[in-house]
């Protein structure tokens, strides 16, 4: 939403810049307020904020200002509501916006006074550390990003797009830091310390810089605001606040948290690590009074980092306080790098070396001994694979041998009835009369199971061998590779995979629609269930598994057209189309993206 303010903002400020006079400034301020009042539900503390944060206010005061032409005078207030000067303000400062009533009561909080007067949450040094380094040992990007901003206490934007950590000679624990965020144009470079090795941190950082989704983020930020760096850094945030605080609720929070939460807060986020890791490098680094705890607080947070301060500079400590709620009562240790076993030179053929690297990147591996350790567990899997077949086959051929031993039991078995029929029936024919028979039933009965138990221990061995059934062997499954199969194939199969693929072929077509088809941003379509589920024809909950599965593609894609929903951004089931004519747009996918025969068929049955 607050791409679309910036929209407005950027159209309201074009259109009136040049405007001389009240009455032609008025009716633009007025529509501009009415698409606030109805498009938004901004509260009045999140309007001043976000219009802030888009340059509204910064813009306007860049004009030449003429009193009565597109300005006005109006007074200035002292704490007491004296009136101690006048100033100009343009005309759209004064019809939009927050008035000066609007602004007293947005600053009116008392946040960070309670969060300080209810004495603070205590953190455990050992398992922060733990989980922090665990993140940063991490191939996951967002793991890294948010081990980086755990051991080192910079902003997301920071870490991402501005941070650069140099090496200071002699400390195993600091680096020089440059890059810092909110200077408006300056860049003070000063020490910070940092919770793990100042060199692992600056090899995990660069690693971080290096990978394609970073890359790609940074390029497409760098496109969108090419002359804007804090519009670039908002931008950043926009797109990674969400996943990036969602790694701080998997790993920080949980029944037993490692970070517990601040007074205030509903989720954990990323301001609550530069809170906790100020508290903790100010307790391991920093033996002194209160005062002196606070100074220096303030430096590593880049609050009090001027090259000649002066007293006046100490009222920047009161953003310090902001983050003084977390403490510890146990002794904070140097943590130190995660052990790695030790590696070995293997020697391979210029081929196979390409090989390696092409499976690398595909693999999106940090080194080239990733490529090899995931080959050997590959073929020692394959291995286990092969061993478990070939047993397979033995109790196959096995359960074979002792099924045909138990039918060869069988026929003997019913050639002894038979014949031992044919001698009772002969005996019953030539007896002169039934009471000369010499043998009763009983008797009978008694002499036929015992020739049975004779013929069965004569080809069994001594033991009877009982009449039951081979145990079943199923075959392994064979795996289908469906996203090698032609959307024809796909759409006409019912298997569980081909659902799948479905649903992966119709986000791939949404993404490649609003990225090279769409025309703006009314036309693109946000990815969500129920497009999805129209678009593929299949069940919502297939596709809602499917969602949680890819939930940062989701997010980042929705994210990167301002199609995102700022109340829930870590939801991506929120998004909607509203107002957009979706049907229109499937159509149109449906056309150009997806025309296989298969495809077709299915939707239109």
């Amino acid at each position: 939403m607050s791409k679309a303010v910036q929209d407005q903002v950027n159209q309201l400020f074009e259109a009136t810049k040049n405007l001389q006079s009240l009455e032609d400034i008025r009716p633009h301020c007025e529509a501009f307020n009415e698409w606030i009042n109805t498009k938004t539900n901004y509260s009045k503390a999140s309007l001043g904020t976000v219009l802030s944060r888009v340059g509204f206010y910064k813009k306007f005061k860049s004009l030449p200002l003429e009193q009565g032409k597109n300005a006005d005078s109006v007074p200035k207030h002292d704490a007491q509501g004296n009136v101690i000067g006048y100033e100009l303000k343009h005309y759209a400062l004064l019809l939009c916006g927050l008035d000066d009533k609007g602004w007293d009561e947005r600053n009116k909080t008392s946040r960070v006074s309670d969060r300080l007067e209810s004495k603070g949450q205590e953190i455990d040094p050992d398992i922060y550390l733990k989980v922090t380094g665990e993140l940063l040992e991490s191939n996951d990007i967002h793991k890294v990003a948010v081990g980086l901003i755990a051991a080192t206490g910079r902003r997301p934007h920071e870490i991402i797009a501005r941070a650069k950590f140099s090496q200071i000679k002699g400390e195993n624990y600091q680096v020089k830091f440059s890059g810092q965020g909110k200077k408006r144009g300056e860049n003070p470079v000063f020490d910070i310390a940092t919770l793990y090795p100042a060199s692992y941190i600056t090899e995990r950082l660069n690693w971080f810089r290096q990978q394609a989704s970073t890359k790609k983020l940074l390029a497409e930020i760098a496109q969108e605001h090419p002359k804007d760096t804090e519009a670039q850094n908002r931008a950043v945030d926009s797109k990674r606040n969400g996943s990036l605080n969602r790694v701080v609720r998997d790993y920080f929070g949980g029944e037993n948290p490692a970070l517990p939460l601040r007074q205030g807060e509903e989720q954990g986020n990323c301001k609550a690590l530069r809170a906790a890791y100020l508290a903790l490098a100010t307790e391991r680094d920093c033996q002194g009074s209160i005062g002196s705890k606070m100074l220096h607080a303030a430096r590593l947070a880049g609050h009090f980092v001027k090259e000649t301060p002066t007293d006046r500079d100490l009222q920047n400590l009161l953003a310090t306080l902001g983050y003084a709620d977390y403490y510890t009562t146990k002794p904070v240790s140097f943590a130190s790098i995660p052990s790695k076993e030790k590696l070995a030179n293997v020697r391979v053929s210029v081929s196979h070396l390409e090989n390696i690297k092409q499976l690398q990147a595909s693999w999106n591996l940090p080194n080239q001994q990733s490529v090899i350790g995931k080959l050997i567990d590959s073929y020692q899997s394959r291995v286990d694979i092969a061993k478990q077949l070939q047993d397979a086959q033995q109790q196959v051929a096995q359960l074979k041998a002792q099924l045909k031993q138990l039918e060869e039991a069988n026929n003997q078995l019913q050639e002894t009835n038979n014949q031992l029929q044919q001698e009772k029936a002969a005996m019953e024919t030539t007896a002169p009369e039934p009471q000369t028979v010499t043998l009763n039933v009983t008797e009978l009965e008694s002499w036929l199971e015992k020739k049975v138990v004779e013929v069965v221990s004569k080809l069994s061995g001594s033991a009877v061998i009982p009449a039951t059934a081979p145990a079943k062997v199923t075959p392994p499954k064979e795996e289908i590779d469906w996203q090698a199969k032609t959307d024809a194939e796909v759409w006409s199969s019912k298997a569980p995979g081909a659902a799948v693929e479905k649903i992966r072929r119709s986000y791939q077509a949404i993404c490649l629609y609003n990225d090279s088809l769409a025309t703006g941003n009314g036309d693109r379509l946000a990815i969500t269930n129920q497009a999805l589920r129209d678009l593929s024809g299949c069940n919502g909950l297939l596709v809602r598994d499917w969602i949680d599965q890819h939930k940062d593609e989701v997010i980042s894609h929705n994210a990167k057209f301002g199609m995102e929903n700022k109340k829930d951004p870590s939801n991506p089931a929120s998004y909607a189309n509203k107002g957009k004519d979706t049907d229109k747009i499937l159509s149109l996918i449906n056309e150009e993206l997806l025309s296989g025969e298969g495809y077709r068929k299915a939707k239109s049955e």
